[in-house]
This record gives C-alpha cells, sequence and structure tokens, in this order.
C-alpha cells in the first residue's frame, strides 16, 4: 500500500520522538532525580515498548524494524534484571546492529538488496522507477549492491564501537553518546550513498528535482 509523504513525514517525526528522544529525555530526567542507573535504563525504554504493545493490540501493522527494537529491548532489559548490570541493557543496540548488518550483507543473494527495498519503503512514490531501472541497467544494480556492502560493514563496525562504549565508558554517558552514534551515522552513510549512485548515473531519476518519468508513463 502506498503512504502519501505528508503520512510518512508524520511517521517518521512520531518515530524520531517516540524511540529517540523520549527514551533520552526521560533517562536524563531520572538519573538527575537519583534514580539508579539501571532503574532509569529499564524505566526510559518504556516510551517505544508501549507504543509496539498498544500497535500489537490494536491489531495495527509494526514496522519490522520497531519490532526487532523492542525484542533487542526486552532481551537486553532480561539480561540486566538477571545479572544487575546496567551495562547489559547498554549492549541493546549492539544486538540490533550485529544481526542487521548480516542480514543486509546477506542480502545480496536476494532478488534485491536490503538497502534497495529500505529505499523504496521511504520514497513509495519512486518505487516503480526503481523497480525499471533494476531490470533494465546494470550500473544500477552495481550501485546498489556496493552501497549494500557499505552498510553492511557499517553495520557490524557500529555493533563494535557500541559493545567498547557500553563496556568501558561509564554508564550515564553511554545513552547520549549511543544517540549521537546513530545519528552521526545515518547522516555521514548519505555521502557515499549518494556517491554510488551519482556514479550509475541514475541518482537525478530517483532524487533530482524533476523526476523522469516511468517507462509506464512513458508509453501511456
Amino acid at each position: 500500500m502506498t503512504t502519501s509523504g505528508n503520512r510518512g513525514g508524520a511517521s517518521g517525526l512520531q518515530t524520531l520522538l517516540v524511540d529517540v528522544a523520549a527514551p533520552l529525555a526521560l533517562f536524563y530526567a531520572l538519573h538527575a532525580a537519583g534514580v539508579d542507573d539501571l532503574t532509569a535504563l529499564v524505566m526510559a525504554g518504556a516510551p517505544p515498548a508501549i507504543k509496539t504493545v498498544v500497535s500489537l493490540a490494536r491489531g495495527c501493522r509494526v514496522e519490522p524494524v520497531a519490532l526487532a527494537v523492542f525484542v533487542a529491548m526486552t532481551v537486553g532489559t532480561l539480561a540486566s534484571l538477571i545479572t544487575g548490570d546496567p551495562r547489559e541493557l547498554l549492549m541493546r543496540n549492539a544486538l540490533l546492529s550485529l544481526p542487521f548488518g548480516v542480514w543486509t550483507l546477506a542480502s545480496l543473494w536476494l532478488r534485491r538488496p536490503l538497502t534497495f527495498r529500505v529505499t523504496q519503503t521511504l520514497f513509495p512514490h519512486r518505487a516503480d522507477l526503481m523497480d525499471e531501472l533494476w531490470e533494465s541497467d546494470p550500473r544500477f544494480r552495481r550501485a546498489w549492491r556496493s552501497v549494500t556492502v557499505m552498510w553492511g560493514g557499517v553495520l557490524l563496525l557500529d555493533c563494535a564501537l557500541r559493545v567498547l562504549m557500553a563496556a568501558t565508558l561509564p554508564v550515564p554517558a553511554v545513552p547520549a553518546l549511543d544517540t549521537a552514534l546513530t545519528l552521526v551515522t545515518l547522516v555521514a552513510m548519505q555521502v557515499p550513498t549518494h556517491v554510488f549512485l551519482y556514479r550509475s548515473g541514475s541518482w537525478h531519476l530517483l532524487f533530482g528535482r524533476r523526476r523522469a518519468p516511468s517507462m509506464k508513463e512513458s508509453v501511456a
């Protein structure tokens, strides 16, 4: 089902607020109030967990990424409660980076790589054009496979960095640094991603100010 641009933007803003901003603000508010690190981390995970549970209860479609975050949070919370070590809970984002990195690289053997599918989800009005270019342009396919290798490798490196931060840095410093690492990685990776698409000669078709007509539109 196609999603409109306004709806997609609203959904992205909601995800940013509930899954990123709210847990971070809640953790540091609780920490400032004198709540211990483990309790503050567990309670800070409540907003995205509640959102996922409510969506499931309502029978709404839950995005795979959101479900993966919920599973990682649950596993991390259980492990930390058993051991009493808040660092176990800080490892939860590494639990996401590792399988996503492996999944991204493994998708190279699928009909379409994961990065291609994710981009189609983000830009549904360009999905048909992307499929047409994939079928007709070998350079386009090579570009997306290169992008996939790059993102898979970065996700594995991201996992190692998160484990290192969780194991060595003061617990109160990790949530902010963890969030900063996510945002910096997402922004920085746009540059090489666009470079690969520019070199394939198809960036302007997908993201230029004026989108070229698709094959179906041309025939019509």
